[in-house]
């Protein structure tokens, strides 16, 4: 099984065991990519994304290396078609980034000591911003994508910690 940590220093493990025989950056990116998102897309559009100065027929030729080196480490947990990428179901991969958005997004209103107390726990398992200290400096989509999703985490702590400031006052 799969396990993500996306918040602060990113840590992709397999079986309670990191990863880390990855040969560069964008084949940490593309895992994570597939994560977070939580769904299958094709491959000119993970080509485009991490290789967008290639042609596209080079981007492809390094997508295929790429998923030839990742489905060594990670197995089946990788669903590879002619045209589309994923992984395996959500439930079976856990991504902190989404436990914690899920949590936050249960805690909608704060009316009980209980509520206040869950939403405080889940606000525990902020580690940092998104991917902080993850690079990736000639794939300039991937870093769009990357800032907005830390963009949209950070405001959605904050307004949690908004609501408990509110709740305690």
């Amino acid at each position: 099984m799969l396990s993500f940590q996306l918040l602060g220093s990113a840590l992709l493990c397999k079986d309670g065991q990191p990863l880390s025989q990855f040969r560069s950056q964008k084949e940490v990116a593309l895992l994570i990519y597939l994560a977070q998102t939580g769904q299958s897309h094709t491959r000119e559009v993970m080509a485009d994304l991490l290789w967008e100065d290639r042609t596209t027929q080079q981007a492809l030729s390094n997508l295929r290396t790429a998923l030839a080196r990742l489905r060594k480490q990670v197995g089946n947990d990788l669903v590879i078609t002619r045209k589309t990428l994923a992984l395996a179901p959500a439930s079976q991969h856990p991504v902190d980034s989404i436990i914690l958005l899920q949590s936050l997004a249960n805690g909608q209103q704060i009316d009980a000591p209980a509520q206040a107390r869950a939403l405080q726990r889940a606000l525990d398992a902020y580690r940092g911003p998104f991917l902080a200290d993850f690079v990736l400096p000639d794939a300039p989509q991937f870093d769009t994508w990357l800032l907005a999703t830390r963009a949209h985490i950070h405001q959605q702590v904050v307004a949690a910690y908004a609501k408990l400031g509110h709740y305690a006052l």
